[in-house]
């Protein structure tokens, strides 16, 4: 049966073909896990580094109130400890905001108790859900940004945890580079098993499509991260705010569109040391969480995109490309194949340190490759077909997930001011 095997498999492939590839998946897996990590190391780091009592920003007229803005449904895990940390900072001006999205859980008796110890600090809005079009969160957002008065907003995710020095900081650089929006990568925590399988990979591979030196261009690409985003109040409203991106399901790649086409583009920071976040809690949630987002994010990048299928898919075949060395009995074949393994592994080493988890999971990349690629693929499927997918509790459509964003009457007129 072996032989049989090993002779059907030389006359499908060829053995030079089963032979050389497993040196090019190597070199594929390995340029693209150089890029991702280039990629990353490209933007910007931002740290802790205005004094607590410093009574200005540097080049600033003082420090402007900023109103932080929380979507939150279901979280009643999450929101003590974000609204801690956000009481915590130094921060000389702020107002909470709260948006209790419909909860089912204990989420708005907590906000509401939160914000009856804190005097003002912390408000609380009730929500009955989005409206039509509008997905929980877009919505969320935009009651938020209805009702605040900072100057500046910074949309945090309730899942988020801030360090004291978080805000100023970011605040500082975002006036030091004259630009109107920042947005966090925050540092990931991995507890359970599968998010430590999954997430280093998923965030190397993420980067794999980020194209850093174009993102502050007048045109091309634009990114942010959700889990923070801080922006002027002035264009935030011009862009046309969350009403602009009110169906998309990738709301903060949309916003971030949204910014730049009104000449605000998004300043895309590191900020591990900053802020912190824990997504997701289990397989469960993780695969809910990337059927959602990645293949709506791979069609916006265009590309870029293809490039992420490409190293995600080379990922996932090394253990086929072990198998089938060994069954052509091919030393050549298998040593490629070994080595397109150590690659791999050593490209998602340094992701496995910046999230704190140990090396050998590294070693367990091919296996997080393949649970990864197959939620990819059922997210793909999902769009294609047009089927439903689920966040929250809430279905959404699949066709309005990668939808254009609207632009309301009010963006356009602003647009057409800036540009007379």
């Amino acid at each position: 049966m072996g032989s049989k095997a090993e002779d059907f498999i030389r006359a499908a492939i060829g053995v030079r073909y089963a032979a050389l590839s497993p040196v090019a998946l190597a070199a594929v897996i390995g340029t693209c896990g150089a890029l991702a990590l280039a990629h990353y190391r490209a933007l910007p780091e931002i740290r802790a580094r205005v004094a607590a009592d410093s009574p200005n920003p540097p080049g600033g007229d003082g420090w402007p109130l900023v109103s932080i803005v929380v979507p939150a449904r279901n979280e009643e895990d999450n929101l003590p400890r974000l609204l801690r940390s956000l009481i915590a900072l130094d921060y000389p001006s702020i107002e909470v905001i709260v948006v209790d999205d419909a909860s089912t859980d204990a989420t708005g008796a907590i906000a509401e108790r939160y914000a009856a110890d804190t005097e003002g600090l912390i408000r609380v809005i009730h929500t009955d859900g989005p409206k039509p079009g509008w997905t929980g969160k877009t919505w969320a957002c935009w009651q938020g940004a209805q009702v605040a008065h900072g100057m500046w907003l910074l949309f945090a995710d309730a899942d988020t945890e801030h360090r004291s020095g978080s805000l100023r900081a970011a605040l500082q650089v975002a006036r030091e580079a004259g630009a109107s929006a920042l947005s966090l990568f925050a540092r990931q925590e991995c507890i359970t098993f599968w998010e430590r399988l999954l997430l280093p990979f998923a965030y190397q591979q993420y980067f794999v499509g980020v194209r850093p030196r174009r993102l502050r261009a007048t045109k091309g690409p634009a990114l942010a991260n959700g889990q923070y985003l801080l922006v002027a109040r002035q264009a935030y409203e011009a862009a046309g705010g969350h009403a602009a991106v009110a169906g998309s399901i990738i709301d903060d790649v949309a916003l971030a569109r949204a910014l730049k086409r009104m000449g605000y583009p998004v300043l895309a920071c590191r900020g591990d040391s900053l802020v912190r976040v824990r997504m997701y809690t289990g397989l469960a949630a993780l695969a809910e969480g990337f059927r959602k987002n990645s293949f709506p994010f791979l069609r916006a990048q265009g590309v870029a995109g293809a490039l992420v299928v490409l190293s995600t898919a080379c990922n996932a075949a090394v253990p086929a490309a072990v198998v089938i060395s060994a069954l052509i009995r091919s030393p050549v074949a298998l040593a490629g194949a070994l080595l397109a393994y150590a690659v791999q592994g050593a490209a998602l080493a340094p992701w496995e340190r910046a999230f704190g988890v140990r090396m050998r999971y590294a070693w367990l990349a091919p296996l997080g490759a393949t649970v990864f690629m197959l939620i990819a693929l059922s997210s793909a499927l999902r769009v294609i077909a047009g089927r439903s997918v689920r966040w929250k509790g809430r279905r959404y459509s699949a066709r309005g997930m990668v939808a254009p964003e609207r632009v309301p009457a009010k963006a356009k007129e602003a647009r057409r001011a800036r540009s007379r």
